[in-house]
């Protein structure tokens, strides 16, 4: 068993939804976050594990809210830190009233935030300032405020580092990256090894994450959509052998695509797991192929909550 990954206890989530709601009562514009298990409200505008930069717009947001003109025609706020900007995104269920809206515009170039609209679910509309990015162990991530990113930057940079280390990467190496997202491990990996290529459910990711290889002039790193619940031998990735393997499910796990690994020639796996159930089912899969458990690590990505992430080193001889 490996030390664990650990970082700041405090001010360590880079992002946050913020709940708004109109009480029914009072009348009153409610900010915050819900109760456990509870539809409620609690009013929060000071959060310690947020972000400092981030917890600093919570009150400023909400005087600026409770100013608007149709206060339950707001949805939710989203914060989320890049390493060149800070991100405020309001969802509206209707159009915003052009007052409120240019006091919202005049507040996120005040603040120096970029400031995205999102009228529907999957609508985001940036109105004031540039895209996100954050920087990734020698590589810059673009991202969009609903993509998935790592919320505790400080043990992610840990556990991409560690990844590779485990890895034992050579210049000659072919990896493979299943559920890479846009790139957290596939664009660092590029960068060590002959190729990686990267394979992801959602085809959005996927154009993202290819276009982040090319921002950072990786030519050696192509990306591809696949169900991974499903065969994946008729995929055209999956007809190539690869050297080294790393996977990073969701809570699911990777039930589809582990039984299938022995196949692909890798000596060693790697697999990011944030649910102890689904990754000791797994790696009961990679030992059946012939693999030995050689390390094993936690991460303490989210302190002050119940949730663990692991990582486990699968070698075969």
């Amino acid at each position: 068993l490996e030390a664990p990954l650990v970082g700041e206890a405090l001010g360590y989530r880079r992002r946050a939804r913020v709940s708004l709601k109109v009480d029914k009562k009072s009348r009153q514009l409610q900010f915050g976050f819900r109760k456990k298990q509870s539809k409620e409200i609690v009013n929060v505008v000071d959060c310690p594990v947020l972000d400092a930069g981030l917890n600093a717009l919570m009150s400023p947001l909400f005087e600026l809210l409770k100013t608007f003109r149709h206060q339950e025609n707001l949805g939710h706020i989203e914060l989320v830190k890049g390493d060149n900007t800070l991100v405020v995104v309001l969802r509206h269920m209707k159009a915003l009233d052009e007052q409120d809206q240019a006091a919202l515009e005049a507040f996120a170039k005040e603040q120096q935030v970029s400031l995205y609209l999102m009228p529907q679910s999957d609508v985001l509309n940036r109105v004031v300032g540039d895209q996100a990015h954050y920087l990734e162990t020698g590589v810059t991530i673009p991202f969009e405020p609903n993509n998935f990113i790592q919320v505790n930057q400080d043990v992610n940079r840990k556990m991409v580092e560690q990844a590779l280390n485990w890895l034992d990467l050579t210049a000659e190496d072919r990896v493979l990256d299943l559920f890479c997202g846009l790139g957290n491990f596939s664009l660092p990996m590029a960068k060590k090894v002959r190729s990686v290529i990267g394979v992801e459910g959602v085809d959005a990711m996927v154009e993202k994450a290819t276009h982040n290889a090319e921002i950072n002039q990786l030519e050696n790193a192509r990306f591809f959509q696949a169900n991974l619940e499903q065969d994946m031998s008729g995929q055209p990735w999956a007809t190539e052998k690869f050297d080294k393997i790393l996977l990073d499910p969701a809570r699911a796990g990777a039930s589809g695509i582990v039984d299938q690994l022995s196949d692909l020639g890798a000596s060693r796996v790697v697999y990011v797991s944030c649910n102890p159930a689904t990754l000791a089912r797994d790696s009961q899969s990679l030992l059946n192929q012939g693999f030995q458990l050689r390390k094993l690590g936690m991460l303490d990505m989210f302190p002050h909550t119940s949730h663990l992430e692991s990582m486990a080193l699968f070698v075969k001889d």
